[in-house]
């Protein structure tokens, strides 16, 4: 499947950055008030990344709620890109979708280019893996394996696939594909909040930016991993909205 072009208008003055609002694991409604008082005082953005479990334990409705918070402060005159997370449950993702879809964009193991006349930037999206399935993905997922393995190939084949075409390249996925940004949980539970075979991805393609949620008690939430930033964007870690410049 080719990638999704989407033309925007950046509003941001400078041709050479792009602002972006980031954030993943709002759970809503369990943290929309806070959601909504972090974001008074911020800018509209280039464009808004979600990285997944913006909802609660699959509650479809409660994603225009995540939205109409976002448009009463921030007005609607950017894109607003998501992938799912594991509380997006994979039953209710085509209702998210109808519900939302004149709203926003999901990408789910799909690629975007935000084109204008000066710039373009490519996101992959996907959920990412897991290195251990959970209990639940083990009882209703028989082939979490080869999902798992497939998610990564299929990220690495979009990000190279858009490399030659874009000026910066973004990852936004949901699990955490480096051990570094999930200092503050115990290391022997990264093996159920990330994977290495992303961890290969990041090294091998070098995206720009890859953005992730998912980790609620990080304590290190920017890394680099050679020419790559890392951000964990997850609201009970960061306590607010990741503001990120990417600099062309």
């Amino acid at each position: 499947m080719k990638h999704l072009i989407l033309p925007v208008s950046f509003i941001n003055a400078r041709v050479d950055e792009v602002r972006i609002l980031s954030v993943a694991d709002v759970h809503c409604p369990k943290y929309l008030s806070e959601f909504k008082a972090a974001l008074d005082g911020l800018q509209a953005p280039d464009v808004f990344l979600m990285a997944g479990d913006m909802i609660f334990r699959g509650q479809v409705t409660e994603y225009v709620h995540v939205l109409d918070s976002i448009e009463e402060s921030l007005g609607s005159d950017f894109p607003i890109i998501a992938c799912f997370g594991n509380e997006e449950y994979g039953e209710v993702r085509d209702d998210i979708i109808d519900l939302t879809e004149e709203r926003m964009l999901f990408l789910d193991e799909k690629s975007t280019i935000l084109e204008t006349s000066e710039l373009k930037v490519g996101i992959v999206g996907t959920q990412g893996s897991l290195d251990k399935a959970t209990t639940w993905q083990r009882r209703n997922i028989p082939s979490w394996k080869g999902v798992f393995e497939r998610r990564a190939k299929r990220a690495a084949a979009l990000l190279k696939k858009i490399e030659d075409e874009v000026d910066r390249t973004v990852l936004l996925m949901h699990y955490s594909p480096c051990l570094e940004t999930c200092e503050g949980e115990e290391e022997k539970a990264f093996s159920w909040l990330g994977s290495r075979k992303f961890y290969r991805v990041v090294l091998e393609q070098q995206p720009d930016l890859v953005i992730h949620g998912h980790v609620h008690n990080s304590t290190r939430h920017c890394v680099t991993l050679g020419s790559t930033q890392v951000r964990n964007v997850a609201f009970p870690a960061v306590g607010g909205i990741t503001e990120i410049e990417l600099v062309l």
